[in-house]
């Protein structure tokens, strides 16, 4: 468990400061956007480097507390979290 925490732990670090480049890119697009939910996506792009972190964080923490399915969980959120947006992204692209 613990060398799956560790490499977790390296994605989250990376997840945050490109999910951060990520979102800042995306602000942009969603600026240019006439959807009625553009605010809802601004608010969730800023929401991926947060999902890492909360991973990172997370993991360790579940760890701790003997929670060793919660982990898979938290190891799995942000990643659940990026495919959501991107595919609401192209869903807004489209319209």
């Amino acid at each position: 468990m613990s060398v799956t925490l560790w490499v977790n732990t390296a994605v989250s670090v990376a997840g945050v400061v490109l999910g951060a480049f990520f979102a800042m890119g995306s602000v942009i697009s969603i600026a240019n956007m006439k959807v009625p939910w553009a605010g809802a996506l601004l608010v969730a792009a800023m929401g991926v480097p947060v999902a890492f972190a909360i991973s990172g964080i997370g993991a360790w923490w579940a760890s701790a507390q003997g929670a060793a399915q919660l982990v898979t969980y938290l190891i799995a959120f942000p990643w659940v979290y990026l495919v959501a947006f991107v595919l609401a992204m192209l869903v807004s692209f489209k319209l």
